[in-house]
This record gives structure tokens, C-alpha cells and sequence, in this order.
């Protein structure tokens, strides 16, 4: 069987035009407020379209650039492709360490342990970069050389979890590349992603990716909150 799904960080905000202009299945994060599924249906075949939403934490000084935007408040959650012949696969976006959810790394291995997930995938935005951004610095959020260290130790635990992951780089990922570019020294000065962050070589890190879905059922996974903000422990549980 040949690839079927594409996987990028961003492909457009309109998940239904994705499903309908699209010649496969597609999956994207960055549209933090985007989370579903949308289906499109031609003469040949049936596609899909899956928006991941974001696990990064509301509350953090690294989303309150775009709090003001009170229409698209972020989604917590993730994406899921089930049933497949396989085995399932989990879809995970937008973390920007340090700043995800405090609850992120419950919330994935309970999943992890609900479903046994054979393949995991990673839309982009792993790192925040928040104070390498072009967006005017928080002055309570983590100085460069801190956020940077607690960014290494999270992707560290995040590892531990997930030996094995493609992630198809984000704008905040490739932070440090533009940065370079903006003082005017070449990308080829800055390490990998592995190197940079002391990972052992089993994330691979694409710009876009295509892989089989093997016939899976795509369905979205939200992270629900209870009124002090924490994870309410809830796992969804799909049988395809």
C-alpha cells in the first residue's frame, strides 16, 4: 500500500478546504484554536483533514501574545489515527517547551498505555524559542539560558517515553535558523536538533512527511480541564 497522509505543521486554517484541495489525507497543528476532523468525499475516494489543536498552557507567558484574541481560544488535545492494520498512532502538537501544560506528560502516557500507539508523530512547534522570538518578550517568562536547559530536560523525559518520533519542524523550532540568518551567519553553524538538545538519534525531523495510515480511523483526543486548570484524568476511549 502506498503513503496516504501528509503531515506538516501548517497547511492552511480551513481544515474542510485541507480535506477537499488536497490529493491525500492530511494532518497539521500551529492553528492552536483548529481542532477536528473534516471529510471530503469525490468520485474516487474519501479523504480526510485533521487539526491537532496545541498542548501548550494557556496560563504560560509564552501564549499571551495571541490572549488577546478572545475568538480563538486554544484547544488542548492531540490527534489519533486508530485501528489501523498497524497498529494505532498518536499525532502530538505544538508542546513549545518549557511552557506546555504541567499535565502534558500524564495525559501522554496515559493514552500511550490506553491504545499501545505503534507509531508517534509530532506536528512541530516541540520548542518554544520564547525568548529567540520575533514577538516582544514576556518579562516574567524564563530567561534564554534557563528556558533553553529546561527545554533540554523535558525533550530528555518526553524521550524516555517516545525512543522513536518524526517530527515535522515548526516556525518556533527553526527559531535559532532565522536568528542566524537575521545577524547575517549561515543555518550550517547550528547544530541538529539532536546534538543541540543531547538526544540520542531517534527523532527524526522532517519539514513534511508522508506515511501510511494503513486504513485508521482519524479521531481527535481533547485534554480536559477542571476548574483549577489540571487535567480532569478523563481518556476518551474509541474502539474502531
Amino acid at each position: 500500500m502506498k503513503n496516504d497522509t501528509f503531515l506538516t505543521h501548517s497547511i492552511g486554517g480551513n481544515t474542510a478546504s485541507n480535506a477537499r484541495n488536497l490529493s491525500m489525507n492530511s494532518v497539521q497543528g500551529h492553528h492552536h484554536s483548529l481542532f477536528g476532523v473534516e471529510r471530503y468525499a469525490d468520485t474516487n475516494t474519501l479523504r480526510w483533514s485533521m487539526s491537532v489543536g496545541c498542548l501548550l498552557d494557556p496560563d504560560s507567558p509564552a501564549a499571551r501574545y495571541s490572549a488577546s484574541n478572545v475568538y480563538k481560544r486554544p484547544i488542548l488535545g492531540l490527534g489519533m489515527i486508530l485501528g489501523g492494520s498497524q497498529g494505532n498512532t498518536l499525532v502530538i502538537s505544538d508542546l513549545h517547551l518549557p511552557y506546555h501544560h504541567k499535565d502534558t506528560f500524564s495525559f501522554l502516557e496515559a493514552l500511550n498505555h490506553e491504545y499501545k500507539f505503534t507509531q508517534v508523530l509530532n506536528t512541530g512547534d516541540l520548542f518554544d524559542h520564547h525568548r529567540g522570538s520575533y514577538h516582544e518578550d514576556e518579562p516574567d517568562a524564563l530567561d534564554a539560558e534557563s528556558e533553553y536547559r529546561q527545554a533540554k530536560e523535558y525533550s530528555h523525559e518526553l524521550e524516555q517515553m517516545f525512543p522513536e518520533m518524526v517530527i515535522t519542524t515548526g516556525n518556533h523550532d527553526f527559531l535559532p535558523q532565522r536568528k542566524l540568518k537575521t545577524v547575517g551567519l549561515p543555518v550550517s553553524m547550528l547544530s541538529d536538533y539532536n546534538k543541540l538538545y543531547d538526544l540520542r538519534g531517534g527523532w527524526q525531523w522532517p519539514k513534511q512527511y508522508r506515511f501510511n495510515s494503513y486504513g485508521g480511523f482519524p479521531v481527535t483526543h481533547p485534554m480536559v480541564l477542571n476548574k483549577r486548570g489540571r487535567w480532569d484524568k478523563v481518556i476518551m476511549r474509541v474502539k474502531c
